[in-house]
């Protein structure tokens, strides 16, 4: 059975503005605080980020290896991204860096020195080339600038200094300044040695020494026969000094003198008169008594000389004795100073050797020396050239307002199409077309339409 009023035939109904409106009206703190939020953020990012200048000098690592200045062929080295690697790092290491703040500090001029913090330096290899590109970045443009010209130059110092097979010039001026030291002090102890002990040429010393040693011992020889024979004429007058009457047979030998020899002749015959006067006249006669007086006379005479003669021997024995004694110690001192010779010439001989392998030292290390500079000369390594300096400093991060208003744009489209999402997950009805959806009747009048037609 057919219903007499049928039902109308549902057709669908679009949003309107004021339904548009209305959502937006009901969620706007949402929208506003969604964008009021993000604006506030992106402002407050781009107001504390700093502004940082970056200047970038670039330099060129030369490929290969020329094998000598006198052939025109160079040597290209396997594995040159890695190489290339290492320069990367090299730049950015810690010798690098205190080099480039040494020359900060010689440029200070006296001031305060630009400080370098190695996190914002940086190097990288510019395309597919040999080139490697070194920068800094600082707030300051001047001193990003700076910093980026002392970080370039430190690389290149150290590049060629420390890294290449330069002629090493450290190590050879401290062996040969060390091994000149070495040199000079066993100079100076040869020199004091051979002072103290008055050495000039031991072999020919030697024998010198031995020459003079004959010569004191052969006048050792001389003087004990010369004391051993007067101290024999001393005994002789001695004893023709207690006995008279003795007969020495010696008195004429060299030195004794004839004088005695012709008293005691005269008094020989002066007893053989007084012997013939007693035998004419009695002994207290004049002639005897004469005779006696002038025997007495002779024999004082011969007394005095005698005794003179003795004290002059003993004299000479004396002074034979004390050059014996001299001639002693010469002899002494020489057999000591030849006893220590042999010593004395070892001693020099490791001396002369110690300075013989010092010297052949020296020489090498010279030899080698300039060696070395004709090979640093003739044979280059691998070389770095400056293609451009510090350049002139360029923003980093600048503030592009655009991006800065793009951001609040899409926090309102994103905060709009929330609101219009959290609308749609609540099933309260606000409108009148939400009251058509949900009651499938027309809704003929509102009571704000009402109102708004009175």
């Amino acid at each position: 059975m057919n219903s007499p009023h049928p039902a109308p035939p549902t057709v669908a109904r679009q949003t309107t503005t004021r339904e548009f409106l209305a959502v937006l009206f009901r969620r706007k703190w949402l929208v506003l605080g969604l964008f009021a939020v993000s604006t506030l953020t992106v402002l407050v990012i781009a107001l504390t980020t700093p502004i940082v200048y970056v200047s970038t000098g670039r330099i060129m690592v030369k490929r290969g290896e020329q094998q000598s200045m006198l052939l025109p062929y160079r040597q290209v080295v396997n594995d040159w991204e890695a190489d290339l690697a290492s320069e990367v790092e090299i730049a950015k290491s810690y010798p690098v860096m205190m080099r480039a703040r040494e020359i900060l500090k010689s440029e200070a001029r006296g001031g305060a020195p630009i400080s370098l913090d190695p996190r914002q330096a940086d190097a990288e290899v510019m395309g597919k080339s040999t080139v490697i590109g070194i920068a800094y970045e600082d707030r300051d443009p001047k001193v990003a600038q700076k910093v980026c010209d002392a970080l370039l130059r430190a690389y290149i110092d150290y590049r060629q200094n420390a890294l290449t097979l330069n002629y090493p010039k450290g190590f050879f001026e401290n062996e040969i300044a060390k091994v000149k030291h070495d040199l000079d002090d066993w100079m100076e102890r040869r020199r004091r040695f051979t002072t103290q002990n008055q050495l000039v040429d031991v072999a020919d010393q030697t024998r010198k020494q031995l020459d003079v040693l004959g010569e004191l011992e052969k006048r050792r020889n001389d003087l004990k026969s010369n004391i051993a024979e007067t101290q024999a004429t001393v005994d002789m007058m001695k004893r023709m000094s207690d006995e008279p009457e003795v007969d020495l047979p010696n008195l004429t030998a060299p030195g004794s003198g004839d004088a005695l020899l012709e008293i005691r002749h005269r008094v020989v015959e002066q007893e053989a008169r007084v012997a013939q006067l007693r035998e004419r006249y009695r002994d207290d006669s004049p002639e005897v008594t004469n005779a006696n007086e002038t025997l007495n006379t002779l024999r004082a005479v011969l007394q005095k000389q005698v005794d003179a003669r003795v004290e002059v021997s003993e004299s000479r024995v004396h002074s034979l004795q004390a050059a014996l004694a001299v001639v002693e110690h010469d002899l002494a001192e020489q057999q000591a100073a030849l006893a220590s010779m042999p010593d004395k010439e070892v001693t020099l001989a490791e001396m002369d050797r110690e300075i013989s392998v010092l010297k052949t030292r020296y020489e090498d290390l010279s030899k080698d020396a300039d060696q070395a500079r004709v090979t640093q000369n003739t044979s280059p390594t691998v070389n770095v050239f400056l293609l451009s300096p510090a350049g002139a400093p360029v923003f980093k991060t600048t503030r592009d307002y655009i991006r800065l208003a793009l951001a609040p744009a899409f926090s309102l489209v994103i905060g709009i199409g929330l609101a219009f999402f959290l609308d749609g997950l609540d099933v309260t009805v606000h409108t009148s077309g939400q009251a058509e959806e949900a009651m499938e009747l027309p809704v003929l009048a509102t009571l704000n339409e009402r109102r708004r037609a009175r």
